[in-house]
Parts: C-alpha cells; structure tokens; sequence
C-alpha cells in the first residue's frame, strides 16, 4: 500500500518509530520492575546448570532471521508492519523467558532481548512509503 501523499507517508512512518521505541523502552521497564536485582539482593551459589537455558535464546535467533531476510523482501508496508511486529514480539520474548523460565539468567537474555529489539531501528522503513504515483 502506498500513501496517497508524502504527509500521509510520513506519519505511517512515524507509526514505526513509536512501534518501536515503545518496545524498547518496555523491555528496559519490564526488567527493571519485574526482573533486574540490584547490588544489594543477595546472589545464592547456584548449582551448575544444563545448558537448556540456551532454548531461550531460539526467539531472538528467529527475530534475526526475520529482520535480515524476511523484512528486506517486503514490498509494501501493509505487508512489511505484521512482520516487523511479529519479530520485534519475538525478540522480546527471549527476556520474559529469562524471567519467568530462566531467572538465573534474566541479565544474559535481557540483552539478547534488548539487543534483538534494537535492530529492527526502523531506519530502513522510509521505502515503505516512497510516493510512487505521479
């Protein structure tokens, strides 16, 4: 779908923008509420662990395949916005995984979450709504 006018475009581009500052910024306001110890919690020796923990991290390798080869073949943004939501989704989930599943590695997948949200900067987005009619 492109906009009928370069206004119109631009505000769909900004759609993307809050899209994906409000994901960012929820994941930082998710973990510092929900998951992140501070300096003074006590940290209990933890008997070693099987690497199962590793699971976790299979949404945000989904997100980056997702982000580097589905979202550049999208042609429109009415096909592009479900996907760069759904891996923006996936990316998340690696931290709500670190902290519901996995808490004793919350930090590491919170990273990878932050990390995977990230990427998907909508920096690239502007192509979506290049104005194409004369």
């Amino acid at each position: 779908m492109n906009p009928s006018s370069p206004e119109q475009g631009k505000s769909q581009l900004i759609v993307w923008w809050y899209l994906w500052a409000a994901f960012q910024i929820g994941i930082f306001t998710i973990y510092h509420f929900m998951g992140g110890k501070t300096a003074a919690d006590p940290t209990p020796l933890a008997a070693p662990e099987p690497t199962i923990w590793l699971v976790a991290a299979v949404p945000f390798a989904l997100s980056v395949l997702i982000r580097f080869l589905v979202l550049p073949r999208m042609k429109n943004s009415a096909l592009a916005l479900p996907v760069f939501v759904v891996g923006i989704g996936l990316a998340e989930a690696t931290c709500f995984l670190g902290l519901f599943i996995f808490p004793s590695h919350q930090r590491e997948l919170f990273i990878l979450s932050a990390l995977g949200i990230f990427q998907y900067i909508p920096v690239y987005a502007h192509r979506f709504f290049r104005n194409e009619n004369p």
